[in-house]
């Protein structure tokens, strides 16, 4: 489960929490240096946060609370428990400090403690919970605040404390069902009354009905009453919640067997086998409680006299056994040669690591995911994968960064030798005659357009036909000024001038249309050629400056990078045999409890073999195996 926690915890949207800062920081003007942390930490990104604030700490030459604040925070996130620890111990104890309001220092005590919750360190845990006040504390908070210190309280053995917090949450809460299975698991430790921890039981059974997976926790709760009643000598009550368990959930196989010990306790050997051969038929012999089953199946047949059958089921539960001990050793190999756990690493999120990112535990397509199921359910075995998972992601990070720099190094050869080759072909000084000689051929068509264009009449788009019948006319309107009484011809001469101008005229103003739609491409291409020019220049003139230092940075950083990346290798190495070790320690455990079941398994057999003759050995086999 990851956190958001606001400056000193980038919040969640369904905490509605006071902000650590206070309002004059926002009013007063940050630098962009301040702004780019504070916005890192907001976000998540709490290696980035963690760097920036370290450069404002050098740059301000002191550690104000605020930034150490926001230090803590991002130790925090990624996983720097002690260093933040001592940050915060120092900041939030702080009486004088007026910096942290009283809801928001609860707030930052209780996501503290949850954190030390989750990695496993109760006392530290408990300290800090111990620190939060209630009153001050978010509503939405306060259910799961009581959760988690009954929860420790209870570690403690402190019970009136822990009932004292499980009481004060909300029956609707989904923290309530949690809380009394816990309190039911502490009752079975304890000196209590049998008729109040079944009570406990039913009443975190019914409370299941709030939480995210209820058939789920329901099948967990009842295989833990049952597994309870069973081993105080209760087989009726310990019957009762395990034939409630669903036949096709996680907790099915240990109910199951379980069930079936139940009823052998009571007696009720031919219903016992009923169970057992459930689980032997529908789960992988890998499976702990099928291997259990193989040897319990001819024990019980013992009990029912049928000794034959049994020293069947004897012989082929040794022959089970023995398959069982190669898949192991199997296993063994395939964790050296990392076929378990690169593909484990290589389904988690790669830009997601630190304490508050959630290690992604679905396992991929693997042949030991039966068993594997059981060791990655451990916390211990999560938080050992957790900081293998961040150590592969600084890896691929570093192995990043190197592939960044060759890649850099490739563009600034190939800029370089851009330059040299525009250099060389001199195509820039070509560009600039051409583009001189454009602008004259575009001043000297200019100046031939405007003349053309200068009376709108259209006299200057006529033809020398049109041109004679405009002097003709005029001759004419010069003639007919002598024969004023005449106004017949004058009216003629007048229309067929007038069509003339008329057509001079639309052909003006169409040519006109396109010459100047023609000139504004031109013009606009004439423009854009001149940029790229300048752009040409400018980047002409200083890119040898930008080629100059390079390669000594370059070469500077991938050394750096390559000695980190050496020492990370070192300490991946002996945090992959780590958890790489947790596994193989939990198949050599399995690998010895086979073991046993195998002698048991031959010796009963060794033993019956002289108690039972060859013929019903025979036929016995037969039946057994089919």
């Amino acid at each position: 489960m990851r956190w958001f926690l606001l400056i000193a915890f980038a919040i969640s949207p369904s905490v509605l929490a006071e902000d650590l800062l206070p309002e004059q920081y926002r009013a007063s003007g940050q630098d962009a240096l301040y702004g780019q942390a504070l916005f890192s930490l907001h976000s998540g990104e709490y290696q980035k946060a963690l760097g920036l604030n370290q450069a404002l700490q050098k740059r301000r030459h002191k550690n104000t609370p605020l930034l150490k604040i926001q230090q803590a925070t991002a130790q925090l996130g990624l996983g720097m428990s002690q260093q933040a620890k001592k940050h915060y111990k120092k900041l939030l104890t702080a009486k004088s400090s007026k910096l942290i309001s009283h809801g928001t220092r609860a707030q930052a005590w209780f996501y503290l403690a949850k954190h030390f919750y989750n990695k496993g360190m109760w006392s530290t845990a408990l300290q800090a919970i111990h620190q939060v006040k209630g009153g001050h504390l978010n509503p939405q908070l306060k259910d799961e605040f009581h959760f988690i210190a009954a929860t420790l309280e209870l570690f403690q053995g402190k019970a009136k404390q822990a009932d004292k917090h499980i009481l004060a949450i909300s029956p609707q809460s989904m923290w309530a069902a949690y809380a009394f299975l816990n309190l039911a698991v502490s009752y079975t430790e304890r000196d209590v009354h049998i008729n109040q921890v079944d009570a406990v039981f039913e009443k975190a059974k019914m409370l299941t009905k709030y939480t995210q997976h209820p058939e789920s926790l329901e099948d967990k709760i009842n295989l833990m009453a049952g597994q309870f009643f069973f081993a105080t000598g209760r087989g009726r009550s310990a019957i009762k919640h395990l034939k409630e368990v669903s036949l096709d959930g996680a907790f099915t196989s240990k109910a199951l067997l379980t069930y079936g010990w139940a009823l052998t306790e009571q007696w009720q050997y031919h219903d016992a086998l009923q169970p057992w051969y459930m689980l032997k038929t529908n789960h992988s012999p890998l499976n702990q409680d099928v291997q259990e089953t193989l040897i319990a199946i001819p024990h019980l047949l013992e009990k029912l006299n049928a000794k034959v059958m049994a020293l069947g089921a004897f012989d082929y539960a040794g022959e089970q056994y023995e398959m069982i001990y190669k898949q192991l050793e199997e296993s063994a190999k395939r964790l050296n040669t990392g076929e378990f756990i690169e593909p484990l690493l290589a389904q988690q999120i790669p830009d997601k690591w630190g304490a508050f990112a959630a290690i992604d535990l679905s396992l991929p397509n693997h042949p030991d995911r039966i068993y594997l199921k059981d060791v990655m359910s451990k916390s211990y075995f999560q938080g050992e994968l957790k900081n293998l998972r961040d150590l592969h992601v600084m890896r691929s990070q570093l192995n990043s960064g190197i592939e960044q720099l060759a890649a850099f190094e490739k563009v600034q050869i190939t800029r370089r030798d851009e330059y040299q080759q525009v250099k060389n072909d001199k195509r820039i000084n070509l560009t600039s005659r051409q583009l001189l000689k454009l602008n004259k051929r575009y001043k000297t068509l200019r100046a031939t357009v405007d003349k053309a264009f200068k009376n709108p009449s259209g006299v200057g788009l006529a033809s020398e036909f049109e041109k004679n019948q405009l002097a003709s006319f005029k001759q004419l309107n010069t003639d007919f000024k002598a024969l004023d009484e005449n106004g017949h011809y004058l009216q003629r001469l007048r229309r067929v001038e007038g069509v003339l101008k008329w057509a001079l005229s639309q052909r003006y103003y169409e040519r006109k249309k396109e010459v100047s739609k023609n000139l504004a491409i031109l013009d606009g291409k004439i423009k854009q050629t001149r940029r790229q020019l300048k752009a040409a220049k400018l980047a002409f003139r200083s890119t040898p400056k930008s080629f100059n230092g390079f390669d000594k940075k370059v070469a500077r950083l991938r050394t750096k990078y390559q000695q980190q990346l050496k020492r990370l290798d070192i300490v991946y190495q002996k945090q992959r045999e780590k958890v790489g070790g947790i596994v193989k320690l939990d198949i050599k455990k399995r690998q010895k409890v086979v073991m046993d079941y195998q002698l048991q398994a031959r010796l009963a057999a060794a033993r019956l073999f002289d108690e039972t003759s060859n013929k019903h050995r025979v036929v016995a086999g037969a039946e057994v195996r089919q």
